[in-house]
């Protein structure tokens, strides 16, 4: 049994600069959230050494730069590893991690994969296109930090059918999706992740550790209405939604 936590920035809110700010989430709370965690193992790793994935894991989507400069320090303080999916053609560009940041990670046991090559929504993209920027982004961090990328989590968790065959074809050994959830069973290609954003707190991540607790029901119940939304929408005019909420919401 296994939880997964997805995170983007850390940092105060207000100095994200270059990230949702919806989903920074500060030092301070990072660090209290982590203490609850435990123990974060990468998915690659499990994978590579066990087979099967029967631990939590930290994650990071986008390979903002507050990622090398806040979150790994403190993850090293309480030794703990995480997994960081990148970009690959965003990668030294300002507010993201450069090559040489993400090669020191790597080297203190950070896993880092796939996040496409552009953030681009793959459910939206044709199968050559798709093939292409799972094919570039594996190539490239390979190349540059030669390590083996197993895992692709794709941008604003849109995937498909398509996407989960091709991904499979390439080489990859799980997605790691936006479908909030533990793991129960000891392999699943498609792998759950609990999305922490600004508001979220210790001691809801505490329980979303266990999968039967209430808040963890909760968040799949809100993602399954969030989900029939952007059926319903589609995903420009669910973004577009999204964006005038959010905007309402900060003005509270």
């Amino acid at each position: 049994m296994a939880s997964i936590f997805m995170y983007h920035a850390i940092g105060e809110t207000v100095d994200i600069v270059g990230s949702d700010p919806h989903y920074a989430v500060s030092a301070r709370n990072f660090e209290q959230q982590l203490i609850q965690i435990k123990k974060s193992v990468p998915l690659a790793t499990q994978l590579r050494d066990n087979d099967e994935i029967t631990g939590n894991c930290v994650t990071f989507d986008d390979g903002h730069l507050s990622n090398y400069l806040i979150a790994f320090p403190i993850l090293k303080r309480l030794n703990m590893t995480s997994e960081f999916y990148i970009n690959t053609a965003f990668v030294g560009q300002t507010n993201y991690m450069s090559w040489e940041q993400l090669k020191e990670m790597s080297q203190a046991g950070m896993s880092i994969q796939s996040h496409g090559h552009y953030h681009n929504y793959f459910s939206d993209l044709n199968e050559q296109d798709i093939t292409e920027e799972l094919i570039k982004s594996k190539q490239l961090i390979e190349e540059n930090l030669e390590k083996e990328v197993t895992v692709f989590a794709p941008p604003g968790g849109r995937y498909d059918s398509r996407v989960v065959a091709i991904a499979k074809t390439l080489g990859y050994r799980c997605i790691a999706n936006s479908i909030p959830g533990s793991i129960t069973d000891s392999y699943a290609f498609l792998v759950p992740r609990f999305a922490v954003i600004h508001s979220t707190t210790a001691q809801r991540v505490k329980n979303w550790c266990n999968p039967w607790s209430i808040d963890s029901i909760k968040q799949q119940l809100r993602y399954r209405l969030f989900e029939m939304a952007k059926k319903a929408l589609g995903n420009k005019n669910y973004d577009k939604l999204r964006s005038k909420l959010l905007n309402e919401e900060a003005k509270l």
